[in-house]
């Protein structure tokens, strides 16, 4: 069969043409790295990497969220510890000030330092992230949640939600606790009432005071508070000191008590009405003390506020403390105090918990990310020793061909004539 000239340098340069578009395909994935850089090279392994890159999104968009979650507890972590310190700094100004030694420019002094103190906590409580936004406010976290009244006291304006954050699949981890328990959440060392004491003469050797006041069943307690203790002379027993319990209506207990007295006894169950009382220290005829609740459904104040604790102490700093009315209310003051560094405490521990949790989940994500990415380059990354060779069997080939059709195509019968 004739093969005409033009059909034969058509079909070389068409081999060249291939060759030389085979090899910049090779450079291309070198240069990429990729061996599939096109579905139609390789629909199933194409198909492969997509859900594989995906799902690494997907780890890299809760590994943002782990990131924010985690530098809002840290803040949170941070406030928190604060007002821990803050906490037992306001104990020892306490302390300090209880000794009936001071002077009026030290008691002064001390006051405001405190006063300080109540600044530095509210300051606290209106601790904002990286981003403006109030940590403590619930879900209004634009404004500040804690707002100073004009009498000193302080109120809450946000509210009691909880904000999470996903950081995994069906994972979700709040990131912040709300100043409603933070703040507001303090356990009531004395149950589930407030005491005020209203004690005789100027001193005691051991102080009068309200151990515990707690409601049996909060669900079928009717309110009827305040309760007034009184402490009375018996009236058979002159070395005993006779206690009655006045409700809100005037009933006391017992219901006779000038028939039948109960005998004061330190640290002896009181129970009035489904309310247990438990009372120590020293009594005295004519002392009196007051339990009542802010909460008018009857269910009790089993948490105190924490600025309410602190103004508290202020109140004892500016008035005469040095008397058993003060030094029962210091016991108090102190116990409640207490109960505030122990609750920051606790709060305190369920966000290292929360912080835990997100390390955890993060270690796992870091885990599946290698898994995910190791499949997904053995489908799409380019093996180089195998590409180099194959490049360079490519370039032979390509100047071979080119080699050869320089050479036939110089060739003619001219020669051999």
């Amino acid at each position: 069969m004739r093969v005409a000239s033009f059909q034969f340098i058509q079909r070389n340069l068409n081999n060249i043409s291939a060759r030389t578009s085979q090899a910049n395909d090779q450079l291309g994935k070198m240069s990429s790295g990729k061996r599939v850089e096109h579905a139609s090279e390789d629909p199933v392994a194409a198909n492969g990497i997509l859900n594989y890159k995906q799902e690494l999104r997907k780890l890299e968009q809760y590994q943002n969220n782990i990131n924010l979650a985690e530098n809002r507890l840290r803040r949170e972590e941070w406030a928190l510890s604060s007002a821990e310190t803050t906490t037992q700094q306001v104990k020892e100004i306490m302390l300090g000030a209880n000794n009936p030694a001071i002077t009026q420019q030290e008691r002064d002094a001390y006051k405001e330092e405190l006063q300080s103190r109540i600044d530095e906590m509210l300051d606290l409580a209106n601790t904002r992230d990286e981003f403006g936004q109030y940590i403590f406010g619930g879900f209004q976290t634009d404004s500040s949640p804690f707002v100073r009244n004009p009498d000193g006291s302080v109120s809450y304006a946000g509210d009691g939600g909880q904000r999470d954050m996903m950081v995994g699949d069906n994972v979700k981890v709040g990131i912040n606790h709300s100043g409603e328990l933070v703040f507001g959440g303090v356990p009531n060392p004395a149950g589930d009432f407030t005491v005020a004491y209203d004690l005789q003469g100027d001193s005691r050797d051991d102080n009068l005071r309200v151990e515990s006041a707690v409601i049996d069943d909060k669900g079928s307690f009717t309110d009827a508070h305040p309760y007034t203790v009184k402490f009375e002379a018996h009236p058979t027993d002159p070395d005993s000191i006779a206690v009655i319990v006045i409700d809100d209506a005037g009933n006391t207990v017992p219901a006779d008590p000038v028939a039948n007295p109960k005998t004061y006894i330190p640290g002896d169950k009181i129970t009035i009405d489904g309310v247990d009382i438990t009372i120590k220290g020293e009594a005295k005829a004519g002392d009196k003390i007051t339990l009542s609740s802010e909460v008018s459904d009857g269910s009790g104040q089993d948490t105190r506020d924490v600025f309410d604790v602190l103004n508290r102490a202020k109140e004892w700093l500016e008035t005469d403390g040095h008397n058993p009315s003060g030094q029962s209310e210091m016991s108090d003051i102190l116990n409640e105090l207490d109960a505030m560094g122990s609750h920051f405490t606790r709060v305190r521990a369920d966000t290292g918990n929360r912080m835990q949790r997100i390390e955890n989940q993060q270690v796992t994500h870091e885990d599946m990310s290698l898994t995910l990415n190791k499949l997904r380059g053995g489908m799409e990354d380019l093996d180089y020793a195998k590409a180099t060779g194959e490049f360079s069997q490519t370039m032979v080939a390509l100047q071979a061909t080119q080699t050869m059709f320089g050479k036939v195509q110089s060739m003619s019968l001219f020669n051999y004539i």
